[in-house]
Formats: structure tokens, sequence, C-alpha cells
């Protein structure tokens, strides 16, 4: 049995890619078997952009960790 995955998707109010983002996360849940909680997270102000490490919208993150290469090492954090 597969471990459960924390899996966060954080997104700007009116994201335009809120539900083909959402339906290809549970496409993946169920391609790769996992048991998985899954978060939508909204970001509504630059400041919970910043305090969230939210690099623009939508952004995945397994657990806790963002998805995009080199992440950890941007500070460019906001509502785009």
């Amino acid at each position: 049995m597969n471990p459960k995955v924390k899996i966060d998707c954080l997104f700007a109010p009116g994201c335009a890619t809120r539900n083909d983002t959402l339906a290809m996360v549970d496409s993946v849940i169920g391609e790769l078997d996992l048991t998985a909680d899954v978060r939508e997270i909204v970001i509504t102000s630059p400041e919970e952009a910043a305090e969230s490490r939210f690099l623009g919208s939508p952004s995945l993150r397994v657990n806790g960790r963002d998805i995009e290469p080199g992440a950890d090492e941007r500070t460019d954090f906001g509502m785009g």
C-alpha cells in the first residue's frame, strides 16, 4: 500500500487554470494509485503570498514541498 501524501493546491482568486489543475491532480492520484489528502488554498493578499512562499497561481506542493524545481531558493513571492 502506498503511503498517504498531502497535496496542497495554491491559487490566486479567479485563477483561470484552477479547474484544469485540480483535474490533473486527481488524474495523477488515480494513475499512481495514491491515497492523498488534497487541499485547495486561495491566497488573497501579497502578505499571505509572502508568508506562504507563494510563487504564483497555480502552485502545487506535495508533502510540503513545491513541485517547481528551485522553488526553495526563490524569493519572488506574489499573486501572479
